[in-house]
């Protein structure tokens, strides 16, 4: 499953392929393509993140009545990844500059 933190609201947004979905404060947003690929933005505030969603499944699937649940697996996406493109930058922009 694709993410999208933002670093001015602290937004995290769960992206979909029907919608392009924004933060709260409207600085990131992202959208799947396809069942696999999706693209964002937002400059030097968004931060793509993973949760790999066999562990998810698996820590739902195990969810306690009570205490702590079963910890899954969650990453941030590396910068330059084929499946999640990052809108925000063109060739002549550093990873600092907004667009």
């Amino acid at each position: 499953m694709k993410l999208i933190l933002c670093k001015n609201c602290q937004d995290v947004v769960r992206l979909m392929q029907d919608e392009e979905r924004f933060c709260k404060c409207g600085k990131c947003s992202g959208k799947y393509t396809d069942d696999l690929n999706a693209w964002y933005k937002g400059g030097e505030f968004v931060v793509p993140l993973g949760f790999a969603n066999g562990s998810l499944l698996k820590a739902l699937h195990n969810q306690p009545k009570e205490g702590w649940g079963e910890n899954f697996s969650a990453f941030v996406i590396s910068e330059s990844c084929d499946t999640f493109k990052n809108c925000s930058l063109t060739k002549n922009q550093s990873k600092h500059e907004n667009i």
